[in-house]
């Protein structure tokens, strides 16, 4: 039985990504490798255990077509629930209002 051993760059190739993308999510332990002679090695069921961790599946649509989605409404007060003033802008340098 031959095991394939991938190196961290030769896995990047694989997975098409960058090679510090791929270190530094082994690093976070947010990916499966295993680390042999201080260095991180992926065999083939890592590659293919990430790329379905990263995997997105498509929503399924509405039976009525596609809606769109809701906007966030934002805030007009801050935390204390005071009214927000609006902005005005600076005065002009070198210019003074005629009284």
């Amino acid at each position: 039985m031959t095991l394939a051993i991938h190196t961290l760059d030769e896995a990047a190739t694989i997975l098409r990504v960058k090679p510090s993308w791929l270190e530094r999510q082994a690093a976070a332990r947010k990916i499966p490798f295993t680390m042999l002679g201080g260095s991180y090695r992926f065999t083939a069921d890592h590659l293919a255990a990430i790329v379905t961790q990263h995997e997105n599946q498509p929503v399924p649509a509405s039976p009525g077509g596609s809606e769109p989605r809701p906007h966030k409404l934002r805030s007009t007060t801050h935390l204390n629930d005071s009214p927000v003033s609006p902005l005005r802008p600076r005065p002009m340098a070198g210019r003074r209002p005629a009284a």
